[in-house]
């Protein structure tokens, strides 16, 4: 029978009966206080697969599911402070785009510069996932919408440089434009990680 557990301690859900896994989460969101969140969910270690969730959990034997909760407010603000991270390594993905750019290297600077922009795509849609969870009230405080304008802007001249195949200009306006704004991005996402330790 899997067993659960809630924050390291044994928790009193029962898998017997239960048809599937996502029916046993949706019993142990019954038992979590309903204050909190699921912020994590293992099986015996591991992320759950999307065949998982429609998995008799009795076919998983003696497996433990390590489920991890906290309020919301923690979870948006312990997120938040990581974003810094996530910009970072997205203008490092420019950064190197723009290098191979500027050495002639067009067809392996098209390859790279395509990964960092659904980088920062992917961040962008993170981010905004994240600010749907943030109180109304508090929205202001971690609100990007200037700098993803300006970001927007600089990449839609990217990409008409990128159709006219204006390598040199296209590597100078990532270096003089979007790097400086990424830049920007990352400094203000790090003030939410010191509003947190403070």
């Amino acid at each position: 029978m899997v067993s659960v557990r809630i924050n390291g301690e044994d928790a009193p859900v029962k898998s017997q009966g239960v048809g599937r896994m996502a029916d046993l989460v949706e019993l142990i969101k019954s038992v979590i206080d309903p204050e909190h969140m699921i912020t994590s969910l293992l099986l015996d270690g591991r992320d759950l697969e999307e065949t998982d969730w429609a998995a008799n959990p009795e076919q998983f034997g003696t497996a433990i599911v390590e489920v991890e909760t906290d309020t919301p407010a923690n979870f948006v603000s312990q997120r938040f402070a990581r974003s810094s991270d996530i910009v970072e390594a997205c203008f490092f993905e420019f950064r190197a785009a723009r290098k191979q750019f500027q050495t002639g290297e067009s067809v392996e600077a098209n390859k790279k510069l395509g990964q960092a922009v659904n980088a920062l795509q992917a961040f962008f849609e993170w981010y905004g996932s994240l600010l749907d969870l943030v109180p109304a009230e508090e929205k202001k405080r971690y609100e990007i919408n200037e700098e993803v304008s300006a970001l927007s802007e600089v990449c839609k001249t990217i990409c008409q440089q990128q159709l006219y195949q204006s390598w040199w200009a296209l590597g100078e306006s990532i270096e003089n434009q979007l790097e400086p704004l990424l830049d920007k991005l990352e400094n203000k996402c790090r003030q939410f990680g010191s509003k947190m330790a403070a």
